[in-house]
C-alpha cells in the first residue's frame, strides 16, 4: 500500500498486522508471513506477503449478482468464523469500522427514519467489508483484514446480506444463518446502518447504485 509518508501508520496501515495478532487462528484466513515498509520521497510504502490462497472468490464484484451452489456446511462456517470474531476483545486503541457520529448523522439523512434509534448501545470486533470478493468458495477464506475494527453488533452479518440482494435465494440464506442476530433490535439497526452507509455511495460506483433500490425496498420491510 501507498501514502504519504506523515500519514503512515493509520487504520488500514496496520490492520493486517493488528489483525495477524488479534484475530483468533480458528477463523479461516490467509496468514501474514512478512511485512516490509520504506520511504521514498513523500511517500510511504507498505508490502505484505501472506499465504496463498488457492479457492476462487465467490464474485468479482462486491455484490452477489448470480447464484451460487454453496452447501449448508460453507454457511455454517461462515457463521462460526462470524460469530467467534464478535466475540473477540478489539485490540487497544484500534479504530472502529465507522463511528458513533457517523451513525448519528447518516441513519437520519440517508434512512430517514426520524423514530431510528441512532445510539449504538453494543459493539462487536468485525471484519468491517465482509462482502462475496472477500470470500472464497468452495473452501471458505475471508479476506482483507485491513479494515477490521470495532463495529455495531451485528454489523458484517448486515453488511454481507445487503451485497447479496441482488440474488433473493442466497441473501435469504444469508438471512436464515445470521437470523439470531439480525432479528433482533441490535441487528435491525446494523442493517440500517449499513444501508446508509451504501446509499451513500450510490452516486460514486455502478455497484452501490444497483444496490440502492433493493436496499430502499428491503429497510421499508424492516419498519
Amino acid at each position: 500500500m501507498e501514502t504519504l509518508a506523515h500519514k503512515r501508520g493509520g487504520k488500514l496501515w496496520t490492520g493486517t498486522a493488528q489483525a495477524a495478532d488479534a484475530i483468533p487462528t480458528g477463523i479461516p484466513r490467509p496468514r501474514l508471513l512478512r511485512s516490509h515498509e520504506w520511504t521514498r520521497g513523500d511517500h510511504a510504502y507498505r508490502a505484505e506477503l501472506t499465504t496463498y490462497v488457492a479457492t476462487p472468490v465467490c464474485s468479482t464484484t462486491p455484490a452477489l449478482t448470480a447464484p451460487l451452489e454453496l452447501p449448508d456446511s460453507w454457511f455454517g462456517r461462515l457463521r462460526e468464523a462470524v460469530e467467534t470474531l464478535s466475540a473477540t476483545p478489539a485490540p487497544p486503541g484500534r479504530g472502529p469500522v465507522i463511528t458513533q457520529d457517523y451513525v448519528h448523522r447518516a441513519l437520519p439523512r440517508y434512512v430517514g427514519a426520524a423514530e431510528t434509534e441512532t445510539t449504538v448501545h453494543r459493539w462487536s470486533l468485525a471484519h468491517g467489508d465482509l462482502h462475496w470478493a472477500n470470500i472464497t468458495a468452495p473452501e471458505l477464506n475471508i479476506l482483507d483484514w485491513e479494515g477490521f475494527g470495532p463495529a455495531p453488533h451485528g454489523f458484517d452479518a448486515a453488511h454481507l446480506h445487503a451485497y447479496t440482494l441482488p440474488t433473493p435465494d442466497i441473501a435469504a440464506r444469508v438471512r436464515d444463518t445470521f437470523a439470531d442476530t439480525l432479528h433482533t433490535d441490535e441487528g435491525r439497526q446494523a442493517e440500517l446502518i449499513v444501508a446508509a452507509i451504501i446509499l451513500q455511495a450510490a452516486d460514486r460506483d455502478p455497484v452501490h447504485a444497483h444496490l440502492a433500490p433493493l436496499l430502499k425496498e428491503h429497510i421499508a420491510n424492516l419498519r
